[in-house]
This record gives C-alpha cells, sequence and structure tokens, in this order.
C-alpha cells in the first residue's frame, strides 16, 4: 500500500456504505447491498517539508512543513465478470508550521468503473473516475470545492512491474474567483517490487491549464495574471503578497520507496519535483518573474484495517 493509493476515507466511507445500506435496504434492495465487497479502513500519517508554499519565483518562495491525516473507507462492487465499480469516501486535515492559513479540513467522495478484458496476467484494467471534495482553509479566500474525472489504464509487465496512467480534468472552485482553476493532467507511474516488502515507484505528471502563484505583484506579473488577482492573499499575513492566476504548463516527478510490514502497515518516504513555466506572455511579462520549482520531501506511516 503505497501513500499515492489513500485516497479514501472514514467519513466518507461509512457515509457512502453504512448511510446507503441503511436506506437501501429500507427500499428493498438487500440482495444489491449483499453484493457490495467492503475493503476495509485505511489511514495514513505524514509529514512533509515544501521548498515553495506559494508556488512563487525562487527569490520569493516560502518554504513550510505540513502535518497531515488522511481516513477511507470504500467498497467495491462486482458488475459482471469483467467489470465493477467501487466508491470510497475520505476526510483528512492538514497543519502548516509557519503559513497557518494554508492549513485545511477536507472532506469527499470518488467513483470509479474498471472494466478487464480478460482474466489473463498481462491484460490491461480501464477505468473511468470521478471525485469530488469540500475543502475548509484557515484562509477564507480559498474555501470551496475541488473536482476531478478521468480515465485510467493499469497494466503488469512482469510480475514484479506494473505501468499506470491517467488523464485527468481538474476544477476547483473557491471562494475567490483567483482559486477557480481548470487544468488537464497526463499521468504515468511504474512500480516495481524488490520484494515481498519493498517496492520502488516513479511517476511523471504534465500539467497545462490554470495555475496560481503568491507573490510581490510586480507590473509583469500583473501583465501576465490575465487580469485575475487578489490581494493580499489571507493565508500569509503580508500584505505584500498578492495572489495571481495564469496559463501555464507544469512538470511534476514523484520518487518514491514503500516498505511493508505485516498486518497492513508500511513506511513511504517520497520526493516531488515540480517546475512551472508560464503559457501566455504579453506585455512586461517575462517567464522568469513567474516561473517556478517547488521540492516536497514526504515521510508518511500508513495502515489498512
Amino acid at each position: 500500500m503505497r501513500r499515492g493509493e489513500i485516497i479514501r476515507s472514514v467519513a466518507g466511507g461509512l457515509a457512502l456504505l453504512t448511510g446507503a445500506s441503511a436506506s437501501a435496504r429500507a427500499a428493498g434492495y438487500s440482495e444489491f447491498l449483499e453484493a457490495v465487497e467492503f475493503r476495509g479502513f485505511r489511514a495514513e500519517a505524514s509529514y512533509t517539508t515544501d521548498s515553495n508554499v506559494n508556488r512563487a519565483p525562487a527569490g520569493d518562495a516560502l518554504r513550510d512543513r505540513i502535518l497531515g491525516v488522511r481516513v477511507s473507507a470504500g467498497g467495491v462492487i462486482p458488475l459482471s465478470a469483467r467489470t465493477r465499480a467501487a466508491v470510497q469516501g475520505f476526510a483528512g486535515i492538514q497543519k502548516f508550521g509557519t503559513y497557518t492559513g494554508l492549513s485545511n479540513n477536507f472532506i469527499g467522495a470518488q467513483g470509479d468503473f474498471f472494466f478487464r478484458s480478460s482474466g489473463e496476467f498481462a491484460a490491461a484494467t480501464y477505468g473511468a473516475f470521478a471525485r469530488t471534495a469540500k475543502e475548509e482553509y484557515e484562509s477564507t479566500l480559498r474555501d470551496g470545492y475541488r473536482h476531478a474525472f478521468g480515465l485510467t489504464v493499469q497494466k503488469p509487465v512482469t510480475d514484479r512491474i506494473q505501468l499506470s496512467g491517467a488523464l485527468t480534468r481538474n476544477i476547483s472552485d473557491g471562494k475567490s474567483t483567483v482559486f477557480d482553476a481548470r487544468n488537464t493532467s497526463l499521468r504515468g507511474n511504474a512500480d516495481w517490487s524488490l520484494g515481498r516488502w519493498d517496492t520502488v515507484y516513479l511517476g511523471a505528471d504534465y500539467r497545462r491549464g490554470d495555475a496560481v502563484s503568491t507573490a510581490p505583484l510586480t507590473p509583469g506579473r500583473a501583465d501576465i495574471a490575465d487580469a485575475v488577482t487578489v490581494g493580499p492573499d489571507d493565508a500569509y499575513n503580508n500584505p505584500a503578497l498578492f495572489a495571481y492566476r495564469f496559463k501555464a504548463s507544469i512538470w511534476i516527478t514523484t520518487l518514491g520507496y514503500n516498505h511493508a510490514f505485516s498486518g497492513g502497515h508500511s513506511l513511504d518516504f517520497s520526493w516531488r519535483w515540480a517546475h512551472l513555466t508560464p503559457l501566455e506572455l504579453r506585455g512586461l511579462a517575462t517567464a522568469s518573474e513567474s516561473s517556478y520549482t517547488a521540492n516536497q520531501f514526504s515521510a508518511a506511516y500508513l495502515a489498512r484495517f
């Protein structure tokens, strides 16, 4: 169980599974509910250092430490010999050490549909998913919703190597319009099992669309932001910092190592690197004024029960 797989929660899972169970039984759908395979609960506790929490160019980048807790629950519904559906709920909290306005609570749900052409080992599994979450920040400008939907594929190459990919449309809807962002993501991932307990994974993600940075608003940044700005950004307690939205391309790479223990427990260590480049330059805008690089190092304890 890797950190990237922990996307379900107890609160949402209980609402979707136990709540749905009560209402469905009352409506006479007990046979359908008996077909649901409950997959248990999952929990994650993580510690992350982020070199650029405000997603700004190097001279304006701000560093912070983040504590996170995430819980999840879900179930699988077999539909036929080749198809199945899955439903999950998730909830969690993130606490920032210095820039506490970025601290947030979230709760949401995800539904998936999977198809596999055959039971052969090398057969690929294709999927479609939709996810939605409600987010509450200590920064009121960021409060809102985050949605995603897309297509996935997973394919084993050998008994130790598995490849996966996803095409995703991401949508965020914040209280301030500067945080209303849309982007499309194309992601690939490779898992390499070193043995029974150890896995190394590598991922690459290319995103294109809206991005938001917080930094002093120079004339060049004002030009590139397409008139979508807000200031001051209330997450940082600094009247000189403005949030601005603009079109950009983003590369994100992830390198990680997971060590599993018996009983559904594991430790996960990862490094995530991101680099953004603006797409639309005009007026006084220059690429260097809004391009940024960020590094995240994370350690997480994962449990399944």
